[in-house]
């Protein structure tokens, strides 16, 4: 592997993601600016300055034209991703956890956080809606919860939302019939497991030494990767070894590790593979950005079953 090691961020990394092409790479941290960074050689383009708190998400609709963060300064901002200029703020009365676009890039979906009298909400507006966009306008949907969610993704193209719960709870609303939850799905708290995307079934699961932090999926292979380590309250008293800071590769399938690559100081908590199949970007507790790309061993292995 030829890793790359990106320093931008001056707290913990909460988010990597790369666009479609992958050739660009967008991660937030507890710090106040999300960066946007050339994959190839780890060059940082530049920074979306105007948050005031920690921010907690980021995600780049698919045509790389658009990108949205939520933040614990209780907006979720609308960005022009080249510009770098905010096109549109959202507030709300507690902090923002999660945000994300749909697969057409029209509609951005965000979890706010339950503080005092305020519940959790989930809530989706359309971009093309310049009335959902303005200072008090309702949402195109809105559901409030007793419980914290703390993610919300598109899981069908524009119609279906995913909604993971703080408890460990997932339910899954029809945004064309948003009453009540089509699908729910408890039992994989504290567990890193593959879900059928149709119905929120466990189809594998996957053991770790260590807590789970992050997940993701290779585009063209049968390999899945996780990414935690010891809680971040002990690093400090937790050598890199014990930590279990690696990131660990799966077999999809058989549910079993066959590689592991190390590069962290602290817990990984968030990852994302890239769109070729090649390259793995991590991002850690220790504020680094590490873009691992693998050599032609990886490239060439079979697995043997």
């Amino acid at each position: 592997m030829r890793p790359l090691s990106l320093k931008g961020h001056e707290r913990a990394l909460t988010r990597v993601r790369f666009n479609r092409e992958g050739d660009l790479t967008f991660s937030c941290a507890k710090d106040k600016k999300p960066c946007v960074w050339y994959t190839e050689n780890g060059e940082r383009i530049g920074s979306y300055d105007g948050h005031n708190g920690a921010v907690w998400d980021i995600d780049v609709a698919w045509d790389t034209t658009k990108c949205v963060t939520a933040s614990g300064d209780l907006t979720v901002k609308i960005w022009d991703a080249e510009l770098g200029s905010c096109l549109y703020t959202i507030n709300h009365q507690t902090p923002m956890k999660s945000c994300g676009f749909s697969y057409s890039g029209n509609l951005v979906c965000y979890t706010t956080q339950k503080m005092t009298k305020n519940l959790s909400t989930v809530q989706v507006r359309d971009l093309r809606d310049g009335n959902q966009m303005v200072e008090g306008a309702e949402s195109f949907f809105c559901s409030t919860f007793d419980v914290n969610a703390t993610t919300a993704l598109f899981t069908q193209m524009d119609d279906l939302i995913t909604i993971g719960f703080e408890s460990g709870l997932l339910q899954q609303y029809d945004l064309r019939n948003p009453d009540s939850p089509i699908h729910t799905n408890e039992s994989v708290h504290r567990t890193a497991a593959l879900l059928d995307v149709n119905d929120l079934k466990k189809l594998k699961q996957y053991k770790s030494e260590r807590p789970v932090n992050s997940a993701c999926i290779a585009p063209n292979r049968d390999h899945i990767c996780l990414g935690g380590g010891e809680d971040a309250m002990q690093v400090t008293q937790t050598s890199v070894s014990a930590g279990h800071f690696e990131a660990k590769i799966y077999h999809m399938v058989f549910e079993e590790e066959f590689a592991r690559f190390k590069g962290h100081f602290g817990p990984i908590n968030t990852m994302a593979w890239h769109p070729s199949g090649t390259i793995i970007a991590t991002g850690g507790e220790d504020g680094y950005v590490r873009i691992q790309e693998f050599d032609e061993d990886y490239l060439g292995f079979t697995y043997d079953f």
